[in-house]
């Protein structure tokens, strides 16, 4: 019960995190073609460790942030298989561009699923101490189901 309790805390924390903003309408022009090209390069990177079912791969690429909130990839790998399961295996994905989301660069990518389950996915970007690019939240918006 405990552990419920911690896990709940933990995605309540996320969520908060994630839900910055649901405004997607400013161009990204602070970012430079770089960054556009490893912004994408960390998102294709986890999605593929999460392919591979390397959880702690694919922990890596979140922000500090999400690493302290969930602790270890373990519980990390409970919440997006619970909450966020399109990004786990997504048969297709396809990126558009980088937006500013309230200064925050905010990476689309429509997801396909092998069920047919679509949706857009927003991954909320940061830079670490080494100015490395990390995934710091992720905000889905459901799509009508497509018929593949």
């Amino acid at each position: 019960m405990i552990c419920i309790r911690k896990l709940f805390c933990q995605l309540s924390l996320v969520l908060i995190c994630l839900s910055l903003s649901t405004i997607y309408d400013s161009p990204a022009v602070a970012q430079s073609k770089q960054d556009v090209v490893n912004i994408k390069k960390v998102i294709r990177q986890q999605i593929e460790a999460m392919r591979r079912d390397d959880w702690d791969e694919a922990f890596k690429y979140a922000s500090r942030d999400i690493q302290l909130s969930f602790g270890n990839p373990k519980i990390f790998r409970k919440m997006v298989l619970a909450k966020y399961r399109i990004v786990y295996q997504p048969r297709l994905s396809s990126f558009k561009k980088i937006k500013l989301v309230n200064g925050v660069p905010a990476q689309g990518v429509y997801m396909i699923d092998d069920t047919g389950t679509s949706a857009m996915v927003i991954y909320f970007m940061r830079q670490d101490e080494n100015k490395n690019w990390r995934i710091n939240g992720v905000q889905l918006f459901p799509a009508k189901k497509l018929a593949i």
